[in-house]
Parts: C-alpha cells; structure tokens; sequence
C-alpha cells in the first residue's frame, strides 16, 4: 500500500491517539479500583463498628432492665431484659460473620463469654429477686459487675482496633494512588516524546526531500545542468515530484544538448526557451514554498496534539460520571453531617438525664439510712417501755403481796394490782413484738441501703459510658464534617476538569483547520506541477524551431553548463 503524507500524518496522529486512549482507560481502571476497594473497606468495618457499639448499648440496657427489676419488681423489666438479652445476641452472631482477623476475633471470644457469664449471674440475681431473697439480690449484682465491665471493655477495644485497621488500610491506598500518579507521569512524558518523534520524523521526511529539490532547482534555474539527481526513497507525494523533477531535468539537459548541436541561430526561440525556464524555476520555487508551509503546518499539528495529549491526561477519568457521584457524595455527607449532629444533641440529653438519676438515686439512699437511724431510735424507746413495763409487774405483784398480807382490808387493792399486772404483761409482749417488727425494718432498711448503693455506683458507671459516648460522637461530628469539606473540594476540582475540556476541543479544532491548510498547500503543488508540464511542452515546441536555427542558438546555448 502506497504510504502517502496524509497517511504518514494521520498515522501519527493515531497512534498519539492511541496511546493517550489507552493511558486513559488504565487511569480509569486504576482509579476505579482504589475506590472499589475504598468502599469495600468502609463498608464492612463500618458496619463492624456499628454492631460492636451497638452490642455495648444493649448491654448496658440489659443492665438497666435487670438492676430496676430488682429494685422495683416489676414484671415488665423482665420482658425488656430478655429483648434486650436477644438483641445483643444477634450483633454477636453478626459480628463472627464479619471478622477476618485473629485479632478481632479474641475481642468476639472475650465479648461473648463474659456477656454469658454476666447474664448467668443476672438471671440467679432475678430469680433471687422474685422469691425477695434481697440479700441474695445485693451479691449478684455486684458479682455482675466485673464480667459486664469485661465484655463493654472488649467492645470498646474492638471499635478502636478496627478504627486504626482502617486508618492503616487508608494510608496503603494512598500510597498505591501515589504510584499510579507516578506510572501515568511516565506514562504522560512517554507519550509526549513519542509525539515528538512521530512529529519530527514526518516533518524530516516532508522537509528534507523538498530542500534538497529546492536547492536543484535553484541551480538549474542559474544554467547549471551538471546537478545529481535528487534522491528520495519514499513512494509518497513527494517522491513522486521528486521523481518527476528529475525526468525534467535530465529531459531539460538532454535538450540543451540537442539545441547546442543542432544550430546557433535561434535568438527568438531561445528567448522563448529562457521565459519557459523561468516559469519552470517560479513553479519549482512555489513548489518549494508550499511544501516549506506543509512542513510548518505538520509542526504545528504534533503542537497541538502535545497540547491535546497533555489536557486528556488531566481529563483521564469520565467527568460527567465522576461530578455526578460528587454531587451525590456531596449530598450524603450533608445529610450524614445533619444526622450526626441530631445524635450528638440525643446524647447530650442522655447525660444529662444519667446525672439526673444519679442525683435521684443519692438522694433515695439518703432518705432509706435516715429511716435506718430512726428505726434504732424507735427501737430504743421501745426497750424503755418494755423495761417499764417489767417495772410495772414487778411492782403490781409487790402490791398483790401486801394486798394478801392485810387481809379483807387490801382485797380491792389486791385486785386493781392484778389489773396492774395483766397490763404490764401485755404492754410487754406489745413491745417485744414491736421490738421484733423494727429489727426486721432495720434488716430490709440496711438491704436497701446497700441496693442503693450499687444502683449509685451502676448510675454512675452508666453516666461515664453515656460521656464516653458524647465525645466519640463529637469526634464522628468533626471527621464527617472534614470528609463534607474533602468532598466539596473534589466537586470544585471536577468543575475545574470540565472547563479544561474545552481546550481539548480548541486543540482538535486546530488540528483541524492546520489539515484544511495542508490539503489547500497539496492542490497548490499540484498546480504548479502542471504549469512545469505546460512549459516543458513550450519547450519542446520551441525545439522544432531550434532544429532550423542552430547556428543561431549557438551564443545563446554557451551560457548553459552541460
């Protein structure tokens, strides 16, 4: 196949193409896979932190439920223990589907165990409730207390070691970027230094071949026929005029020859001659210049197409895609921000309404230890009316003696001392059964005491758990406010892009009318071509006439060099 300068330019332009195409869509897949990848880790680990949180709030609830059962002894705590109890359960079993590393994997092991050992402890401590056996209910629950701190423990730690896996995996994707930045800058230079060359080489084989056939035609248009033929090796446009520039003049010193042979008496004719090989040189010289200005326009095309490749390597990605998902990130991260803040705000109520229990709970203990104090002082008066009373018997039966002693006269006495007596035997028993009912108020008032105690102490750990949250969902609040930034940042950047797509076309719109120029230049050769073809034949016309006046050429003939 013939490999014209339209081939051999619109080839060049290919492959740049080509390569700017394919450096594309590997910056595509690239980038698709860091951000599949991205999304993927956020995904799951997100969804681990969830649940281990998640699992930390509904033990806790489980807790409440089960210490205000047996506070109160309602029946309803127990069904809100059980729901709770099952809910935790479930993130368990949720969690084991998702961990992968070991690591992971003990914190589940110590969650679930001590979350089972605690629940054992609770439903001994319910059952112990149900049958008012307090004493026992004390013990449990604070038996309770360490395993229950050892699973919340565990789930803290396992939100944190998830958040720094995450943080680590964020730094290896942001090095893996980094190195793809490096391979499409290699990538990008590879690609322009191919341009360059591509845009060199068909500039040389324009250039070069039109010089040198320049050069001869200057010389034969001086009267010098002694030139070398012109050697072009391509089979394109300008080997062809090269190919035929040579025939011309060969054909131009074969004549010369003929005509310095044959006569010198041709003054007319050579004059005719020497006007034909003027416009034979003006055509050659056109010739020159339209193919110097096909040169320059090829230069400028490899310009434009470095510029074309230099902008598509800044647009390597789909923009219209990539702003849509902005917009759409842009949004969620609004609407996360707003939700984020409405749980910070739920929190802060929850603090609020721990330190309000806490103040609550005091203040019931306080109230149960005064009761405590005045059941001894109650039981105190009630050992003095019991030891009056046994006075009082003592001294009824003192009376009865000396009633007896005097006879008919201490009768009626005898029998109000009875009454006396029968009395103070009551008031005693009264106060004895008395005495028994306070130490009995005195037992339930210290058991109260002490569940208040624990609830004090339980509040208060709730209340700690409740502020460790608040700050956990303040510093939620700023990272999501800081990823809201980030995203509005790469929404400007894609706006940015979109704008610099614009000189691509600019680019390519050169590109094309630069063609447009070269195609004109062409027709231009081929113009000049047929005026060398009309004045050889002028020539050759004029040579008939040369034959009959050679002897008067002959002067004419002597300023060529053959």
């Amino acid at each position: 196949m013939k490999l014209t300068v339209g081939r051999k330019i619109s080839g060049g332009f290919l492959i740049v193409i080509m390569m700017v195409f394919i450096m594309s869509i590997f910056a595509h897949y690239e980038i698709g896979k860091i951000n599949s990848s991205y999304e993927s880790l956020m995904e799951s680990n997100l969804l681990k932190i969830e649940l281990a949180q998640g699992f930390a709030t509904d033990l806790a609830n489980e807790a409440v439920a089960m210490r205000r059962f047996n506070f109160t002894g309602d029946l309803t705590d127990i069904d809100t223990y059980n729901d709770y109890r099952q809910k935790s359960d479930e993130k368990l079993v949720q969690l084991a589907q998702n961990m992968q590393r070991e690591g992971d994997k003990k914190l589940l092991q110590i969650m679930k165990t001590n979350k089972n050992e605690y629940e054992i402890i609770a439903n001994k401590s319910i059952e112990a409730r149900k049958v008012n056996d307090l004493e026992h209910v004390g013990l449990y629950m604070q038996e309770a207390g360490k395993p229950y701190k050892a699973a919340m423990q565990a789930s803290e730690e396992l939100v944190k070691a998830v958040g720094l896996f995450v943080a680590s995996e964020k730094v290896k994707q942001s090095d893996d970027a980094k190195n793809i930045q490096l391979v499409l800058l290699f990538v990008n230079i590879l690609v322009t230094i191919v341009a360059i060359v591509i845009g060199l080489f068909i500039s040389k084989s324009i250039s070069g071949p039109m010089k040198n056939i320049t050069v001869t035609a200057n010389e034969i248009a001086a009267g010098n026929l002694r030139q070398e033929n012109v050697l072009v090796k391509s089979s394109d446009e300008i080997g062809e005029v090269a190919h035929s520039f040579n025939i011309m003049k060969e054909n131009l010193k074969e004549l010369v020859k003929k005509i310095a042979a044959a006569t010198d008496h041709v003054a007319s004719a050579s004059e005719q001659l020497t006007a034909s090989a003027e416009q034979s040189a003006e055509a050659t010289n056109q010739v020159a210049v339209t193919i110097s200005e096909v040169a320059e326009g090829a230069e400028n095309q490899a310009r434009s197409a470095d510029v074309a490749s230099k902008v598509v390597e800044r647009l390597s990605d789909n923009i219209r895609q990539v702003a849509q998902n902005t917009h759409a990130a842009t949004g969620v991260a609004d609407r996360t921000a707003t939700a984020a803040k409405q749980g910070d705000t739920a929190i802060n109520e929850a603090m609020s309404q721990m330190s309000t229990i806490e103040n609550t709970v005091y203040s019931s203990a306080q109230v149960v230890t005064k009761l405590g104090e005045r059941s001894k002082e109650i039981g105190q008066i009630v050992g003095t009316i019991s030891a009056i009373a046994g006075q009082t018997n003592l001294l009824a039966l003192n009376a009865a003696i000396e009633a007896a002693r005097a006879g008919e006269q201490g009768r009626g006495f005898a029998v109000v001392a009875e009454e006396v007596r029968k009395l103070a035997e009551q008031s005693q028993e009264s106060a004895l059964q008395i005495s028994n009912l306070i130490s009995e108020i005195q037992l339930d008032t210290n058991h109260a005491v002490l569940a208040m105690n624990d609830g004090a102490r339980e509040v208060k750990i709730g209340a700690e758990v409740v502020d460790h949250a608040g700050r956990s969902f303040k510093e939620i609040v700023t990272l999501i406010e800081e990823v809201s930034l980030q995203i509005r940042e790469i929404s400007a950047s894609i706006q940015l892009m979109a704008s610099e797509s614009k000189e691509i076309v600019a680019s390519v719109y050169d590109i094309e009318k630069i063609s447009k120029a070269a195609a004109e230049h062409t027709q231009t050769v081929a113009a000049a071509t047929e005026e060398q073809s009309a004045s050889i034949q002028e020539i050759a016309a004029s040579s008939k006439v040369l034959a009959r006046m050679a002897e008067e050429l002959q002067n004419s003939v002597g300023q060529f060099r053959i």
